[in-house]
Formats: C-alpha cells, structure tokens, sequence
C-alpha cells in the first residue's frame, strides 16, 4: 500500500539503532520530533524519533579553513557547500511498519532490523495520514486522552488506553501545574462518551467502563477554566438530559454526585446528588488498618472487638473504663483516638441505612460516580475508597468461583459482613439494590446459572495522592490494592493512581502497573523512577521530561512497542465539541434509534 508523503526533507547517509546521518536540504529539526525513513525498494518503513541533532558539513574538517573562507567571500562559499550540508541526528529508532495484506493495514514492529542507505526521510509533522496508518495499532482505540506529540506540535492523531488495558491499572504521576486533572476529566469525557456509544449500539454490557472518580475540589463536576472557557461532568449530564432520560441512565446513576452534606452543594447540583452514608457494620478492621498506622497490638484488639459485635466500631466507642478485651492497658484508648475520624464522621453511621449495595450494583451496570471529598478527612476519603473496592473484589471473586446462584450466595455471606451480603444478594427487607439479575444468566433445575465475570463491565477505581494508601510504608497485611494490582485482570477492576511522587509507591504496585502516563516530573529522582518503572523502554528520555511543558506526557503500555508522546486535550474545548453527541448520539453515530424515549427530565 502506497503512502501519502510529502516531499522528502533528506536521504539517509548512514546510521545505526540509535544515530543517523542524513543528508538534508531541510536542517531544522525539534527534540521529540518523528522522521518517517522510507527505504527506495523496501516494503518497510521505519520511524525514528529526534532526542538530540547536530549540523556538520563533510569534508571540511580545518575550521580555520572555513572561517577564512567566510571572511573573503562569505555568500559564494555559502553556494558552495550546501550540498555539504548534513545533520547528524540522535535519538532512537522506534521500529518498522509492514503492511499485512491479509488484514488491510500496516503492523508495528521492534527495531529488529536497520533502514538501509539511500533511504528516503520525510518530516513525520507533515505526514498526518501516513503516521495514522503507520502506528494503527499503537495509538488505542477507545478511551481517548489527547493528541500524539511531535516537538511541539500536536497532530490530529487521537491517542487511546484500549479497554483490555484498564483492568492491568494506569498510572499518572506529574507535579502540581502538569495536567492531571485535564488528564483525569478527559478520560471521565471520554469514557462517558464510549458507554454511550455502546448504549446507543446495543452493545454488550461488557465493553463498557465504570467509573468512580475521586473528585478532591469538586473541579471534574464544575469543570476545568482555560481560555475563558469552563466545561465539566455537569455540563456533560445536562446534555444526555435534553436526549432524554434513557440516555442520562444509560451512563449515570441515578444520584452520581457523591458529597458529605448536601445543602454544602450549589442548588443546581443538588437533584443528581446525594449525601453519602455508610453502616458501620459494612466496614472490615482491615479497611482501617490498611490506610492508618497502627501497631500489631492495636490491630489484634480490633480484630478481637469485631468478634464480639458486628457493630466493632461502636463497641469499642462505648466500652467502658475498665473492658480491656484481654490486652494490655492504653491499647483500648489508642484504638479509640486511631479510630476517632471514623466514629465522628457523618458517613459512617449506626443506622440500618448505607449506600454501600446501591454504589456497587450501578457500577456493576457501566455507571459512573463522581465523589466529593473537599468536606472530608483523608482518612475517611480512603476508607470509603477501600471498603468499596474490597466490597467490589470480594464479590467479583465469589462470581469466579460459583457456577450456581447456591454457591454464589454461600461464596458471599462467607465474604462480606451479613447486613451487606444479604442487601446485595436480595434476601433483605432494604435489597432495593440485589444483584441477582446482573449475575445469572438463565436457570437450570432448582438453580440459577452464573455469568462469566468477562461479561460484567471493567470497574475503575481512582485513588488519589496515592503514595497516602499506596506508599511502601502502608500495611500490606489485609491491603486490598495489593490485590487488585496483582488480580485486577482476573476480576475487570482497574486502578487509577494519581500521584506527584512515583518514587514514595509500593513497588508491588508499580510492577503490577500496565500503562503509564508521565508528565512533567519534579526532579532527577522522580524521572529515574518514571523511567526504570515504564512498561516500555524509555532510557535516553531524560532530556525529554526536561522540556515537558504543561498537558504534554509520555504513555507507556506493555501491550503497545512503542511509548507514545501526548499532549492531553484541551478538556472544556472537548467537552464543548462533544456535548451535541451527549443530546443525540443517534444522530452523530448516523444510526436508527430503536429505543422508547423517556420524559425529559431538566437539571
């Protein structure tokens, strides 16, 4: 298949993996910019990518000899050497794309092999078509982030984290000012769009993604300023509204807007939001002890209360003076000032009423949650994330386990606490929220048969400052992260870790980690760490975080050959173009709409 190439800027002299000599009548080059090197009978065409260039002339090595020439005759020794002109070009060569007959499209491949002399070298920032089809199968194809990054251009080539890739976790790591939070509200946009999509298309329940974002300044709901513009998640539900509220429901829960008090809120948001209450009950010692320090002793004690009463928290809240459950004396008192966040929050109450089976029932329907933490404590915004994600895990891995809805049942009463289990699996006078026809598929006999677990949507959790909870100084005993980083694949829950200081990380996370997105990096340390942890080989890329500007990164994943970079989209510029899709999708995809409109209902 031909290409459509510009005109070349140069041919190749000589080279290797990582210099090439290119005889060039276009000597201006960027750092981070793309050659596209196109052998003259070749079926291969290879990238390189520019870290480092440098002008030289041949056969001219006495510069005193050039300097004098200058002097006495500047423009005709000018017109003399131009076709002496070279550019030494240092970087790396990215690898090789061949054209499958078979399957219609060009396959990336390693560099395995060398381009050879003479070959034709084109500017990749001039090549939009051809360096589409050349990285197809390098640059995603679902949940958009930004655009590729050549020198200081962005191309209009979308850049994408495939859905199989979410359950293995992503990793954003940058410093204050670098655009994470452009990063994370345009992934919720997009994520958002391609449930509706699949909505829209009758897709499967399994190609979508859920959702719950932790919103630490309530910025993703009200939407990020830039260029006098400000779009978020608001503007975005308002939209699907106007379609109809099918289409709201097909990628929202009903109240997703997560907060501690409500009428903290402004009024507008007030109708998609709800105050977040949780039992006590619902909550495992671990969930406390895995995100708090404690000791060995503190735990035991804990662990002892939880045995006497369902309740554990309160028990130990109201125990008198001298009730020591048989350890030694200031280990009761220590507990309580451990737990006292827990004891005087609103959210973790002693009613019969919690949130808990409602949250994990609309994830497990492709929803999206967004969860206000600017009224909370870190300590309650990360027991609420842990209790969730165990809750959502243990559930998972009973579904793994069962063939019958019997076994299922047994599988989760033997997981989770017994208010909780029998909420979620409807044998509740409060199941308003049973999982059972999310998870059997038809019956058989007396019985129920269970789904697969790859029929369930992927699950995403973010965790924010995720050194608090995920730093090597944690507990690992009872840590639910340490296995959903190492089983998340297994079970569809993915982790969406944001941190400024990759280095403060617990290694088992890291490793377990598939894709990552690097932005501008405080320091040397940070940038050694970014580097030793990617899941592709970025070393030579030092000088490269250097000049990273705000928005521009470098995406690692170990299912893609190359590291690709990015600058995140302009996220209210993108949230305004893609808002006539959130009203009708039917319309945008140009596809029948089979489905019963539902009454408007205004935000």
């Amino acid at each position: 298949m031909e290409l459509d190439l510009p005109e070349k800027i140069g041919i190749l002299a000589e080279g290797d993996i990582s210099t090439l000599k290119v005889v060039c009548s276009d000597i201006r080059f960027q750092i981070g910019e793309i050659l596209i090197i196109k052998p003259v009978d070749s079926y291969q065409v290879f990238l390189f990518r520019v870290m480092n260039y440098e002008n030289i002339l041949r056969n001219m090595p006495d510069l005193t000899g050039i300097a004098g020439n200058f002097l006495n005759n500047r423009e005709a020794y000018i017109a003399r050497v131009e076709s002496d002109k070279m550019v030494k070009v240092e970087g790396l060569l990215m690898g090789y794309s061949e054209y499958n007959v078979d399957q219609k499209k060009w396959i990336f491949k390693k560099p395995r092999i060398l381009p050879p002399h003479f070959s034709d070298v084109y500017r990749g920032a001039e090549c939009t078509e051809a360096l589409s089809l050349l990285l197809e199968d390098e640059i995603g194809t679902d949940i958009e982030i930004g655009r590729l990054l050549i020198g200081t251009s962005s191309m209009d080539i979308p850049i994408k984290i495939d859905l199989d890739s979410l359950p293995m976790h992503v990793q954003v790591a940058g410093t204050t000012g670098a655009g994470k939070s452009f990063f994370m509200l345009t992934f919720i946009t997009s994520a958002l769009k391609s449930n509706l999509t699949r909505w829209a298309k009758n897709d499967e329940l399994r190609n979508k993604v859920s959702v719950f974002m932790v919103d630490v300044h309530d910025e993703y709901m009200r939407g990020l300023p830039f260029q006098n513009k400000q779009h978020g998640v608001m503007d975005i539900a308002d939209a699907s509204l106007k379609g109809g509220s099918d289409q709201f429901d097909a990628i929202f829960a009903d109240k997703f807007y997560l907060t501690r008090e409500l009428e903290a809120i402004p009024t507008e948001m007030q109708k998609i939001a709800k105050p977040i209450r949780f039992r006590r009950e619902d909550l495992f010692v671990s969930d406390i002890t895995s995100v708090m320090s404690v000791s060995d002793q503190m735990v035991g004690f804990m662990n002892r209360a939880r045995g006497i009463e369902e309740d554990w928290i309160t028990k130990i809240e109201t125990m008198d003076e001298a009730e020591d459950l048989g350890f030694a004396k200031g280990t009761k008192n220590a507990v309580q000032r451990r737990l006292y966040p827990i004891i005087k929050s609103p959210i973790f109450t002693e009613d019969e009423f919690s949130d808990l089976a409602e949250l994990i029932c609309n994830l497990e329907q492709g929803h999206f949650y967004n969860f206000s933490t600017a009224l909370l404590s870190s300590s309650e915004q990360f027991v609420v994330i842990t209790m969730l994600a165990r809750t959502l895990f243990s559930v998972r891995q009973a579904l793994m386990s069962s063939t019958t809805w019997s076994q299922f049942k047994e599988q989760v009463y033997s997981k989770l606490p017994r208010k909780i289990a029998s909420e979620l699996l409807g044998d509740s006078p409060n199941s308003k929220y049973s999982i059972k026809d999310l998870y059997v598929m038809g019956k058989k006999g007396n019985d129920f048969v269970m789904k697969n677990i790859k029929d369930l949507p992927i699950v995403m959790i973010t965790v924010e400052e995720a050194p608090s909870i995920l730093g090597s100084q944690m507990s690992k005993e009872g840590n639910i992260f340490i296995d959903i980083s190492r089983q998340g694949r297994k079970f569809r829950i993915g982790m969406l870790l944001i941190t400024q200081n990759i280095s403060s990380m617990e290694p088992i996370i890291l490793a377990n980690t598939n894709t990552e997105l690097n932005m501008m990096l405080g320091n040397e340390i940070e940038i050694k760490q970014a580097i030793v942890n990617a899941s592709n080989n970025i070393s030579g890329y030092e000088n490269e975080f250097k000049v990273l500007s705000r928005g521009e990164a470098i995406l690692t994943n170990s299912l893609k050959n190359i590291p690709i970079p990015v600058k995140v989209s302009n996220v209210p510029l993108y949230i305004e173009k893609e808002l006539p899709f959130f009203t009708n999708p039917f319309e945008i995809l140009k596809i029948k709409k089979t489905r019963t409109k539902a009454t408007e209902v205004p935000l």
